[in-house]
Parts: C-alpha cells; sequence; structure tokens
C-alpha cells in the first residue's frame, strides 16, 4: 500500500469532513453551471464557516482543460471540487486554517443514461431539516452512502430520504418532483433540501411556461396519487422514477420528457 504524495493526514476535510464539494458535468470539455457551483459553494462556505479562497474561480477552473484531456477527452465527464477548511487537528485548531482546493475530472458514458429509476424509502438516513449541515454538500457524505446501499440491498435504484417528520424530501443524489393533473410538486428548501442546480433550471422552466408549482412537503400519499415523479442532478439532468416503494408510475411521463427536452434546449 501507498500513500499519495500529496496526501495529509492532519487536513480537515479528511479528519473531520470540514469542508464541502460540488459535483457538476462536462461536455466536450466545457463545463456546465460551474459559476452557479461554486457560488452555492461560497453561500454554504459562509453560513458553515468554511473558509473559501478569494481565488477559487480561478483554482477550480485552472486545471479542468489538462484533466479532460489526461482522461481521453470524453465527451461526458463528472468534474468535482473539493474544498478542505485546511490543515488542523481538533475541533478548534490552533490556528485559522488555510484552505485547500482539489479538481478532479471522470469520464462518464458518452450517452447519458434514461431508464426509469426504482425509488425507495430507506431508513438509514434521516434529515433534520433544522441540522446546520443540511441542505449543504459537506464531505461528511457517509448518511448518504449508507442510505444508498440500503436501497441497493432492497433491489432498488436510488434511496429516497425522509426528514425526522416523516415526509419525503430527496434522493440520496437528487431533488425529487412528483406531478398530479399538470401540477408540479417538490419539497420546499426548508425541508433540508439542497438547492440544486437543476432543481432551479426546472422550477424556472415550469414558470416560464405558466405551469402551477407548490413547494410544499411531500407525503407518501402524494406518490400514490401521483401521474409521473422524477430527480434532477447536474450530472443525470431529469430522470424519471419507475416506481416507488410499491407503486408503479409511469415512467417517462409527459411532463418529465417536456421537462428533459427544455434544458437540453438549454
Amino acid at each position: 500500500m501507498t500513500l499519495d504524495a500529496q496526501f495529509d493526514a492532519t487536513d480537515r476535510g479528511f479528519l473531520l469532513g470540514d469542508g464541502l464539494f460540488e459535483t457538476l458535468l462536462v461536455v466536450d470539455g466545457e463545463t456546465r453551471f460551474l459559476s452557479r457551483h461554486l457560488d452555492r459553494m461560497r453561500a454554504s462556505g459562509t453560513e458553515l464557516c468554511v473558509p473559501v479562497p478569494g481565488n477559487l474561480d480561478v483554482l477550480a477552473r485552472e486545471p479542468i482543460d489538462r484533466l479532460w484531456r489526461e482522461a481521453g477527452e470524453p465527451r461526458r465527464a463528472a468534474l468535482r471540487v473539493t474544498l478542505s477548511a485546511g490543515k488542523g487537528r481538533g475541533l478548534v485548531p490552533a490556528a485559522p486554517p488555510t484552505p485547500r482546493v482539489d479538481v478532479a475530472l471522470s469520464a462518464l458514458p458518452a450517452e447519458p443514461e434514461t431508464a426509469p429509476l426504482r425509488g425507495v424509502t430507506v431508513a438509514a438516513h434521516r434529515i433534520d431539516p433544522s441540522s446546520a449541515s443540511a441542505g449543504h454538500k459537506t464531505l461528511s457524505w457517509l448518511p448518504f452512502v449508507l442510505a444508498r446501499r440500503e436501497a441497493l440491498a432492497r433491489g432498488a435504484d436510488v434511496a429516497l430520504l425522509t426528514t425526522i417528520e416523516g415526509d419525503i424530501c430527496e434522493a440520496d443524489h437528487a431533488n425529487i418532483f412528483v406531478a398530479r393533473k399538470g401540477v408540479i410538486v417538490t419539497p420546499s428548501l426548508d425541508r433540508g433540501v439542497l438547492p440544486g442546480i437543476t432543481r432551479a433550471r426546472v422550477l424556472s422552466a415550469a414558470r416560464s411556461a405558466g405551469r402551477v408549482i407548490e413547494e410544499r412537503p411531500l407525503t407518501v400519499d402524494d406518490f400514490d396519487a401521483a401521474d409521473e415523479a422524477w430527480l434532477t442532478s447536474s450530472l443525470n439532468g431529469v430522470r424519471a422514477l419507475g416506481s416507488v416503494d410499491d407503486r408503479s408510475l409511469p415512467a417517462p411521463g409527459q411532463l418529465t420528457l417536456w421537462l428533459a427536452a427544455c434544458l437540453s434546449d438549454a
């Protein structure tokens, strides 16, 4: 076993999960909505007291072309920007740490997967909307890993998470929507939901088209009565949910297809 020469055992992101990350799509070497992702990272840094370098944009953008070429110039790739609070052991380091930014790129299949996903509500992780970390992409991501493991063990593709009050708020990697009789419903951000970049784009496209939108807690009854449901994320765009627990759903539904086309055209 060898250690990476750049590995630092005193890094707070590694030791304590004291940091943030963003993952976004790269198509033909061009990033999609990188500025929005970095803005979200800055906002989370301010709220969680994670120091953010003033030159974050430069640190994030500078290596992208090189990393893309080294990966073989894939048509689609995932770019991850990781921000660690820096060096320092203990809950309160002896001196203010200097933040560290790492950028990595991984090739994805040339064409996105479109098959409807099977979702299950899981017990492995429940969201506390009042938690300081709720709605932020922190480096403490183990609860979401455990949620996905439970979903896979139950024969599903993705875990659907509930709050401590019992409403369904998001998936383990995505925001969630349902539609009934043309009305689009998605959990409001005060349910501990990540303010997703693609979530915002879907809401903008739907509002521009005059669609009726409700942002409120989602219940199991909403899925029982839903005409269709879908997930949104930066890497997968709009992806249909074909089932939730024991409830099958038409997939992809008309709204799902329409929104996927809207975002693709944009």
